[in-house]
């Protein structure tokens, strides 16, 4: 008898064995189903979608999402002219039937009547069957600033007066607190200023009384790391993983329910020195979600774009699954991710410092391949890209453009609009459904991409002074739209030269602000070509005031005027160059002209961490102007040469 309640109870056993593998097995899609070079980098993606598309300040960061008793999402963010500027401040929106709910600032750093701190950071957690917490911070730089706390007993509707945490207390610093299972609950944390450090608060009563440890050991790599996220493993081990100064997330594990921890360790994932996220979801696998880029040379940091998911079983070996952005307009980062209730992940970051973007995962969908030696599976863009103009070609809207273009080794092409004249609006094909079909199969045939669409019809006409200058640029975001193409380019060409033309800079703002408004409602924006300087420029872009309009730098016009191209880029700042027309007036080719130093240029795009489109448009030898494939050719291949690093013939 007993011999045969043992068999039942080992059958019972290897049963439960068998159907919790299989239930883990439905839990991840398997690589089976999918080649590699089959992947899109979107399986599993449910949904996306913006928090908001246009808000009472330019620029928004570092978000983070919670699920609250009820059930409703909600994320926060922080809100103002630019980091560190004293108007920022802390907003939340929560998900409902009808999506996202206007934006509310609910925190800021107000002192008194004549001092105001920006807000940073916000991070929201929900106290089981509690209140909702929300921990932010405030001051003038993350080496001086201070913790600070609100709650909501009524999931986010309304918020308690603010808490400033104890003296040397910040808070979670970036990334989502856990709970451990001795019932404390551990804010993961870091200081600046002196280095950076990371240490674990905690707090048994969720905010009445606080704990910290001492700050981690950097270890003998003397890691710099901050912004840790907690994973839980099934062992009862916790495990801190996140941002640093060392190419490479850091690691750190804790035996003791987060009491000490491990020295500091680098996995063999990429960091581009900023923030990332993780979650342990309720399979036992873990979500990290982080800019996927090893930064160039001995550099620390590194563009901010793609955006990338990872899984692992252990922590230590990560399996690439998605792609969320890989946009080379501006940068994609501080992500925050959660599992909900529903078995979904559900994710936020910053789209392009503008908006905050929502994304909704089924990881049960997910496939995943192997990250090895820290290297990305499958096919990486190219982080420089090189085109030429159709118009510049001979091509103006005509497919043989493309076929041009890849015997010439570009990229991809920048497609013009179609010329003006005394028309209302653009000489444009791009208008009818089926020739805009034909372009976009001939693209995808030869593999040559649109770079921008161009409106090269304003180097002669004014934009500032035309009557139908809504009816053209409409069009222009109609065609942007339907090819899926996210940058126009709009030279403010000779009659609206604003060194000769100052007075005309009144008009140029107030379209260049209504036409920002169109370009927002397609996620795109406008590059423009001025005759200023880098410094005025920004000033214009300043008063624009909205970043959906954006530079498109020539090398031309500081060749011209003798300006050192290099310290031009580097005073316009990254985010504001949308796209390069990397040639000059003609004359020579880019490799023979003495006043441009290329390979300078791109170590200083490098170290601005810039990605983008480089047009050639001119730049063609005199003496055999008229040979398209030869001048262009030779452009192309230089530049791809120096960006690319391809020597090939």
């Amino acid at each position: 008898m007993r011999t045969y309640q043992l068999l039942i109870t080992v059958l019972i056993v290897i049963l439960a064995v068998s159907c919790q593998d299989q239930e883990k097995g439905k839990d991840m899609a398997k690589n089976e189903k999918i080649e590699l070079e089959d992947k899109t980098w979107k399986e599993g993606i449910v949904s996306e979608e913006y928090i908001y598309k246009t808000a009472p300040y330019l620029s928004a960061h570092a978000a983070t999402i919670e699920e609250t008793t009820s059930g409703d999402l909600i994320a926060a963010w922080f809100g103002g002219t630019h980091e560190r500027n004293p108007d920022v401040g802390i907003w939340v929106s929560k998900r409902t039937d009808n999506g996202w709910t206007e934006g509310v600032e609910v925190a800021n750093g107000v002192i008194n009547d004549t001092l105001r701190y920006p807000s940073w950071n916000p991070v929201l957690y929900q106290v089981p069957d509690g209140d909702l917490l929300l921990f932010y911070k405030v001051g003038p730089h993350p080496s001086s600033w201070w913790g600070m706390l609100k709650r909501s007993s009524d999931g986010g509707e309304t918020w308690s007066e603010a808490e400033e945490l104890p003296e040397g207390y910040l808070g979670p610093i970036k990334n989502k607190p856990v709970l451990a299972k001795n019932g404390k609950l551990i804010l993961p944390s870091s200081v600046e200023g002196n280095g950076w450090n990371l240490k674990m608060e905690s707090t048994s009563d969720f905010g009445k009384t606080w704990y910290t440890t001492d700050t981690i050991p950097n270890g003998k790599k003397d890691i710099q790391a901050i912004q840790p996220s907690i994973l839980v493993h099934e062992d009862g081990k916790l495990q801190a993983i996140g941002r640093t100064k060392n190419r490479a997330l850091f690691t750190t594990w804790s035996e003791d329910n987060g009491e000490s921890w491990s020295e500091v360790d680098l996995l063999s994932v990429p960091n581009n020195n900023s923030g990332t996220d993780a979650v342990t979801m309720k399979n036992g696998k873990h979500a990290l979600i982080y800019n996927h880029v090893l930064p160039d040379g001995d550099n620390y940091k590194g563009k901010r774009s793609p955006l990338n998911l990872a899984i692992s079983e252990d922590g230590i070996n990560w399996e690439a699954a998605l792609v969320l952005e890989d946009s080379k307009i501006s940068q994609y980062s501080y992500p925050a991710i959660i599992q909900g209730s529903d078995g979904m992940l559900h994710a936020v970051y910053t789209w392009r410092r503008q908006r905050i973007k929502y994304v909704k995962i089924d990881p049960k969908k997910l496939v995943t391949f192997p990250i090895e030696n820290g290297q990305w599976p499958g096919p990486v863009a190219e982080r420089y890209k090189i085109g030429v103009s159709d118009w510049m070609i001979l091509k103006r809207q005509k497919l043989s453009a493309f076929e041009l273009a890849q015997e010439i080794g570009a990229d991809g092409i920048e497609l013009d609009m179609g010329s003006l004249g005394n028309r209302d609006t653009f000489e444009s094909k791009l208008s009818d459904p089926e020739e805009r079909e034909k372009f976009l199969n001939t693209s995808d045939s030869t593999g040559v991409e649109i770079a921008a669409i161009a409106m090269s019809g304003f180097y002669a006409q004014s934009f500032a002074e035309r009557p139908t200058v809504k009816q053209m640029v409409g069009d222009c975001m109609e065609t942007m739209k339907n090819m899926n193409v996210p940058v126009a380019y709009l030279p403010l060409g000779v009659t609206n030269n604003l060194n000769k033309h100052p007075e005309l800079r009144p008009e140029i703002v107030k379209r260049l602000r209504w036409a920002a408004e169109q370009v927002n409602d397609i996620d795109g924006v406008i590059a423009i070509e001025t005759s200023l300087k880098a410094s005025e420029e920004k000033k214009l872009l300043e008063e624009i005031g909205n970043h959906n309009i954006k530079v498109s730098f020539n090398f031309a016009k500081a060749v011209e005027n003798g300006w050192d191209i290099s310290e031009e880029l580097k005073t316009l700042g990254r985010d504001n160059i949308a796209q390069i027309h990397a040639s000059t007036t003609d004359g020579e080719w880019l490799e023979n002209n003495n006043q441009l130093d290329i390979p300078k240029i791109k170590e200083t795009l490098d170290n601005m961490y810039w990605k983008g489109w480089l047009i050639v448009e001119r730049s063609r030898d005199t003496s055999m102007v008229h040979n398209v494939k030869a001048n262009y050719g030779a452009n192309v291949k230089y530049l791809k040469k120096i960006f690319q690093g391809n020597d090939a013939e």
